[in-house]
């Protein structure tokens, strides 16, 4: 029983690493050069694999990791209003506990605002 223990736990950490590695190494095709990127090309590069490309939460990768970490519903707008824009800049900016990389040495200030707004968009788009 504890070996089956300590191998499942063993198992879960090496495929955690492994994805985090994809996410890393994972070419970005048909990507906008990095000055004109907007908010949706690096959502679409960089956020979907996890967050799906409606941000509901249900990307490839989340799907991998769904017994891990919980993806949270960028279209819950309870959810979304529970959070400030500059909760949401620090979150992508420093990463999160939750299993999200930091994305300040990849993502400018200004990219990332435009990446909050896109964020902001899932919301007013979900309740019409």
């Amino acid at each position: 029983m504890r070996v089956c223990v300590l191998y499942r736990l063993c198992c879960q950490w090496l495929l955690v690493v492994m994805m985090l590695l994809i996410v890393e190494a994972a070419p970005v095709f048909g990507a906008e050069t990095k000055g004109a990127a907007s908010g949706q090309s690096n959502f679409e590069a960089r956020c979907a694999r996890c967050h799906g490309a409606t941000g509901k939460g249900n990307g490839f990768q989340a799907l991998a990791l769904f017994f891990m970490f919980k993806m949270p519903d960028l279209t819950d707008l309870a959810y979304m209003q529970a959070r400030s824009d500059d909760a949401l800049f620090r979150s992508i900016k420093q990463g999160s506990k939750g299993g999200m990389p930091a994305y300040k040495l990849k993502l400018s200030e200004p990219e990332i605002k435009d990446l909050v707004v896109y964020i902001r968009s899932f919301t007013r788009t979900s309740s019409r």
